[in-house]
């Protein structure tokens, strides 16, 4: 006979079943834009972040800067761009990006600035969500214009 049939295991621990909790919380991600760090082609600082983001589901970024005029670059795995820019409607130190994924994979936010040699602290909150968000259409800009080709995150 082998060891392990004598051996007694008793009764086997309940097992929890977790209960659906709804999307994940948003993600907050505090950072700076500094001299020293990657340029866009035209010169403004740029930070990178990915997150993954499947098909059909919506991305919600908001962008806040109390230091310089915050711009958004939201790209697609297939590097279809969105720029979102919120200072023509007056609005210097936040800006938003709301976008349903036409594809599946790691989506990039690229957090910049307006102008050139603008630096300084920034808050950026970004989440994924199954619904469409109620601001879904607030702050959207589609880049580049229909026929133009422009990739303003080459570094």
């Amino acid at each position: 006979a082998c060891a392990s049939d004598d051996a007694s295991f008793g009764d086997p621990a309940p097992v929890a079943i977790a209960e659906p909790t709804g999307p994940p919380p948003p993600v907050e991600v505090t950072g700076q834009l500094l001299g020293g760090d990657e340029t866009l082609q035209s010169g403004e600082f740029v930070d990178f972040h990915e997150v993954l983001v499947r098909e059909g589901q919506w991305l919600r970024v908001e962008l806040i800067s109390g230091d310089f005029d915050p711009y958004l670059i939201v790209r697609s795995p297939t590097k279809e761009q969105t720029d979102v820019d919120d200072s023509q409607r007056g609005n210097l130190s936040a800006t938003k990006a709301v976008v349903q994924a036409t594809e599946s994979g790691e989506w990039t936010i690229a957090v910049t600035t307006y102008e050139p040699g603008e630096s300084g602290e920034y808050t950026l909150t970004y989440e994924v969500l199954d619904e469409r968000p109620a601001d879904a259409k607030e702050g959207r800009q589609v880049y580049p214009p229909a026929g133009e080709e422009h990739d303003d995150t080459s570094v």
